[in-house]
């Protein structure tokens, strides 16, 4: 090997080096398990995608409440945080679309 590329090996295992040192270890550890394909279940993440997907249902909930009900025949619990409010509105209606600005 010439000097060159010597030089030029050293300096990209310190750039990684430094790179590493950077990243969360968890991000790091995870990326080295997924090379070998075998990615650890992880249940915080997992909760906060079910979570996330009820959230973005516009069902006023009752898809939460359906999938609550089957967990409970179960033996299990939903719990997950809601970011909106699961309890149906009592006058809930079809939003109407609404111009903004003046019509000239």
């Amino acid at each position: 090997m010439s000097d060159e590329s010597a030089d030029l090996r050293k300096e990209l295992l310190r750039r990684m080096a430094a790179l590493r040192q950077t990243i969360d270890p968890k991000v790091l550890n995870r990326a080295k398990l997924a090379t070998f394909g075998k990615v650890p279940y992880d249940q915080e993440t997992a909760k906060q995608a079910v979570s996330q997907f009820l959230d973005q249902r516009d069902d006023g909930g009752a898809f939460r409440r359906k999938l609550e009900q089957a967990l409970k025949q179960e033996g299990a619990a939903l719990d997950l945080e809601s970011g909106k409010d699961t309890a149906p509105k009592a006058d809930s209606h079809p939003l109407k679309p609404r111009r903004i600005g003046r019509i000239v």
